[in-house]
């Protein structure tokens, strides 16, 4: 998977590089080249999956059995695509997604009458921003491990004040 900016779409980036990148050049945002098509039969296909196995293929479509795998990651790898394993993938999410209360990480509950809502309060600091965030900063550490680098990253991080 291919991304570009949204004020620039003549040059491609890795999802490697979106990731350290964080913002593309010139106040853009980093968008993907294309977005996949996930046809009916494999969202049903998805239906009962945990939320650590749909993260995990989204690539061929077809399931890959890795244990305690997760539902985000098959969402994930339609747009990470080969450049992280999938059993390195299944391991990110397993990892990220561990530290959440619920076993369900982001249950879906029914309030009545067909009205459904997330809970995605779960997370070791019950923010939302869990949910993306402790998958992204196991990210970093494993592409840093990739590159066999010793240097660090510093991440500077801010809040609209929404949850404090």
């Amino acid at each position: 998977m291919k991304y570009t900016s949204t004020r620039d779409n003549t040059v491609e980036y890795s999802f490697e590089e979106v990731v350290f990148e964080g913002l593309a050049p010139r106040g853009g945002l980093f968008v993907p080249k294309s977005i996949p098509k996930v046809d009916a039969g494999t969202l049903e296909s998805w239906e009962n999956l945990s939320f650590p196995e749909l993260a995990t293929e989204v690539n061929t479509f077809t399931l890959v059995a890795f244990q305690e795998s997760s539902k985000s990651l098959l969402v994930m790898k339609l747009f990470i695509e080969d450049e992280i394993a999938p059993e390195d993938l299944a391991e990110l999410a397993k990892k990220s997604y561990a530290t959440f209360s619920h076993p369900d990480t982001i249950p879906l509950v029914d309030l009545k009458n067909d009205l459904y809502i997330f809970e995605i309060f779960h997370g070791p600091t019950f923010a939302f921003k869990d949910v993306a965030l402790q998958f992204l900063g196991n990210l970093f550490e494993f592409f840093l491990k990739r590159r066999k680098t010793e240097e660090g990253i510093t991440v500077l991080g801010a809040t609209s004040g929404d949850t404090g």
